[in-house]
């Protein structure tokens, strides 16, 4: 029993069946999802120590029962009848606990996968409800698990493994001990240049990946205003919807009492997408413009760091 074991199989590609309506279908890869899930690691560490405990149990009591069993053929000799008998019942009373202990642990559902179970089925029903509640803002109508079925080709933006592991982990972010006022920064909403950007929800990735890098900046200190407060302050204003400029960022900025506000806009045809990025300095009104594009998925995180690193080094922090 493992964690793979209790993950409901997924994998992924774009159909369009039962008639004329069109079905989303994602994936994700659970596999690296568990491996990369903070409190997934820290479940496995827990199992491996209980599994320690319940080794060294039976090793004590193999050693009892081995030690029995070497001193009764070492007296075998000199024993009287009753003597031998005495001996023998012991022996055979270290072996039957050694092994009952044994049919306990390892078992199908004995002590092991009890303990599995345990630890494992809260982590399993947090990865469902994250892969859920993304694939449902997303317009996904299944979600598949690459792990377990071959993807042979899939187009940018079903793959959901980055925003599921993302999302899990937001909880473990590193803090780093507060020595001066952290600078604070705002991630508006990426504007989506055209209907392909659009249908991908390109600009909601290239928003998650900016927002992850700057907060993964650990040589500086920035602290970082949750995109949904930022949401909620940009539809107030009635911003939502709407390409965002450094009029409509610092506005939002100063009402989030931010130091620093990133905006931009994106488009995808075909595989390339292409992305513009503008940081402002609240105070200043200076501001920085990186644009880039990535020709595949996989290269979309790699430019995105690239830009972030140019806009987070034309300001100063503490």
């Amino acid at each position: 029993m493992n964690l793979r074991r209790l993950m409901v199989g997924i994998g992924l590609m774009t159909v369009a069946c039962l008639g004329a309506k069109e079905y989303k279908v994602g994936y994700i890869d659970s596999e690296a999802i568990i491996s990369r899930y903070e409190a997934a690691k820290e479940a496995r560490k827990e199992l491996d120590a209980e599994l320690e405990k319940l080794r060294a149990k039976a090793d004590s009591l193999r050693d009892e029962y081995e030690k029995s069993q070497e001193e009764y053929e070492s007296q075998e000799l000199t024993l009287s009848e009753d003597g031998k008998r005495a001996k023998l019942a012991e022996v055979s009373q270290r072996k039957q606990r050694y092994d009952a202990y044994i049919d306990q642990v390892y078992r199908e559902g004995g002590k092991i996968d009890q303990k599995n179970e345990e630890l494992i089925a809260p982590i399993v029903e947090e990865i469902n409800t994250v892969v859920s509640k993304i694939a449902s803002d997303a317009g996904f109508s299944l979600v598949l698990d690459a792990s377990k079925s071959e993807i042979v080709y899939a187009e940018f933006g079903l793959d959901l493994t980055e925003e599921v592991v993302t999302e899990l982990n937001r909880q473990f972010a590193p803090v780093a001990p507060v020595v001066a006022r952290k600078k604070v920064c705002a991630v508006m909403a990426i504007f989506e240049g055209n209907d392909e950007a659009t249908e991908d929800r390109i600009g909601r990735q290239v928003r998650t990946i900016c927002y992850d890098l700057i907060r993964s900046q650990l040589e500086i200190q920035v602290e970082m205003v949750a995109n949904q407060k930022v949401d909620e302050v940009a539809t107030g204003r009635g911003y939502s919807g709407r390409q965002i400029g450094q009029t409509e960022a610092l506005d939002v900025a100063r009402a989030v009492n931010a130091d620093y506000a990133i905006y931009g806009e994106c488009t995808k045809r075909d595989r390339r997408i292409s992305f513009s990025l503008t940081i402002v300095d609240v105070q200043l009104g200076v501001t920085k413009t990186e644009a880039g594009e990535a020709s595949r998925v996989e290269d979309l995180r790699e430019r995105l760091g690239e830009a972030v690193q140019v806009l987070l080094s034309s300001v100063k922090t503490p």
